[in-house]
């Protein structure tokens, strides 16, 4: 329940939730489980859409230029994956968003 209330709230990828949760003292097996429904539940990758387009947004209204690749190491700092990260920096490179 608390990741899903994570995710929603403040959108990670799969490798900080596991950071946070093994902070938090929580088994590693658990742990496996919780992040293994929850990204079924919820796609990685659209997930980091979401949460980029959410950054477009605000730029625009701060007149703020977006650069492709401080959106990439910001998705890595959030946890997605390279592949996750990359696949975004191209569709932004690409104007898909």
């Amino acid at each position: 329940m608390w990741a899903q209330f994570r995710l929603q709230n403040k959108p990670i990828g799969r490798y900080k939730l596991n950071q946070e949760l093994r902070i938090k003292g929580v088994k590693q097996d658990i742990i496996q489980k919780v992040i293994d429904k929850t990204y079924i539940e919820m796609d990685e990758l659209t997930l980091a859409r979401n949460l980029i387009k959410e950054k477009i947004v605000s730029s625009k209204i701060k007149n703020i230029k977006v650069n492709p690749k401080k959106i990439y190491n910001f998705l890595l700092r959030r946890g997605f994956s390279i592949e996750i990260s990359k696949n975004i920096y191209h569709e932004l490179r690409n104007k898909k968003f």
